[in-house]
């Protein structure tokens, strides 16, 4: 039996499909993520499985908590909705290196609630999860509501300089 790795969410790749990938990418010199990305997406879209992409004005971003961390001083939890996704934010006091992009935003879930709920998985139900570190970056499906929270999240910081 061949063991197989956990790439992406719900897409499995073989120990001899990700050497075939980083093959493709010593040849051509685009990342081993990226032909990855694209492959997959190929494949869905050949299975009609691509749901209509909302256009920005279709997206709707709320905050509906906002709390402070009691083990991080001067940090803030803000948790709210975008669209029929739910997020949640850790937006530190000063700017950090392990935050997203050297800012004060250290971790960043998108997720959707109705997966955690039938799952009681969260890293599962998610679309986007920064944690000091990418560990989902937004797909091509998933930017159209990453961009709008990070540009709420943008603004809560700069209107709490």
């Amino acid at each position: 039996m061949v063991k197989q790795k956990v790439y992406r969410k719900h897409i499995q790749l073989t120990d001899f499909q990700i050497k075939k990938l980083y093959e493709l990418s010593e040849f051509d010199g685009v990342d081993p993520a990226e032909h990855a990305m694209r492959a997959i997406d190929a494949y869905l879209k050949s299975k009609k499985t691509d749901v209509p992409v909302k256009s920005q004005a279709q997206i709707r971003t709320k905050v509906k908590d906002q709390s402070n961390d009691p083990q991080i001083e001067g940090a803030v939890w803000l948790s709210g909705t975008v669209n029929q996704y739910e997020f949640s934010a850790l937006i530190l006091k000063t700017p950090a290196k392990t935050a997203m992009e050297k800012s004060r935003i250290s971790k960043l879930s998108i997720w959707d609630p109705a997966i955690r709920k039938a799952t009681n998985n969260f890293i599962g139900a998610c679309i986007v999860n920064y944690d000091r570190g990418w560990d989902i970056r937004p797909s091509r499906r998933a930017e159209v509501y990453y961009h709008p929270v990070k540009a709420l999240l943008d603004e809560f910081i700069a209107s709490h300089q």
